[in-house]
Parts: structure tokens; sequence; C-alpha cells
């Protein structure tokens, strides 16, 4: 009996602090619910599954990564915005003028708002990532992996922006 009293105590201490997961979220106990806006591809340009891709990821990586109850709308934290870049570029020319990489870059631009701990909120907070693909690629058959992986970096990026407060 006297070995669980420290137990206890130890138990209470951590009762009374934020919620920390294994991925370094850093999540207050009184929030409960989670709520995503679709991201619309705003840019003017790039397909139009981006914006289905991105918002379904950052559901996805906000389902895995906490204990949040996902709602509709009104959470007690909550993701808007849009996808506000999405730009063709040319990288690496080499010595005859001509280039051997294309770069895909894509910016979104987020809103976080917490309804509970509204110093943790953020507005209009810009993301940008790119990925570099051979010129001999067709980009028709390689472009929606290369928006995965450039939406999974983004989202990384949302998500602690949002929650890891290191």
């Amino acid at each position: 009996m006297i070995r669980l009293i420290p137990i206890a105590i130890l138990s209470l201490f951590f009762l009374s602090c934020k919620t920390y997961s294994f991925s370094g979220a850093n999540i207050n106990p009184d929030i409960q619910t989670l709520s995503v806006a679709y991201i619309y591809n705003k840019s003017g340009n790039g397909p139009a599954s981006a914006s289905d891709i991105f918002t379904n990821l950052l559901k996805d990586k906000m389902n895995t990564n906490t204990n949040l109850i996902q709602v509709n709308a009104n959470g007690d934290v909550h993701f808007s915005g849009e996808i506000s870049n999405y730009a063709y570029s040319i990288q690496a020319p080499s010595g005859n003028t001509t280039s051997d990489l294309r770069r895909i870059t894509m910016s979104v631009t987020i809103n976080f708002y917490n309804r509970i701990d509204e110093a943790d909120s953020f507005e209009s907070k810009k993301f940008t990532r790119f990925a570099d693909y051979p010129v001999n690629e067709d980009i028709t058959a390689i472009e929606e992996s290369i928006i995965n992986e450039i939406s999974t970096q983004l989202v990384d990026d949302v998500f602690n922006a949002a929650f890891v407060k290191w």
C-alpha cells in the first residue's frame, strides 16, 4: 500500500499537465474536438486533385497523431486555409543551357483557431515545400505522387506549428 502512494502522487501530477504524445504534440486536455475545412486550390495552377489530397492528408494526420474527435465544423481547434501557390519551374541548368530538373513548388496559407488556448492560434501562416523531378519524366504520370510528397511535408509543418511547441 505504501508503494502505491508515490504512484498516486505522480499520476495526479501528470493529470494536471498538458497531454503529450509520441508525435511530440502538446495538446491541452480540455481540447476534445477538431474540425478541418476543405482546403481549396486558389493558386490558379495545378491539378484539381491537389485540394483533395492536401485536405485528406491533413485530416489523416490529425486522426493518427491526436486523440481528438473530428467534427464537421466548430471544433475546439479548427483548420482552414487555401493552396495559395502551385508553380512549375526549371532547376539545375546544365552546360548547354538546358535543364536536367524541373520543380513543383506548393504553398498553403493556413488559419489555425484554438478556442481553448487562443494564444496558440495563428492566421494566414504560409508554409512552402517543393519537389524536383527529372526533365525526361512525364509530369502527367508523376504529378499526383509529387503532390502527395509535398503535401505530406506541408501537413507535417502545419501539425508542428499547431501542436508541437518545442
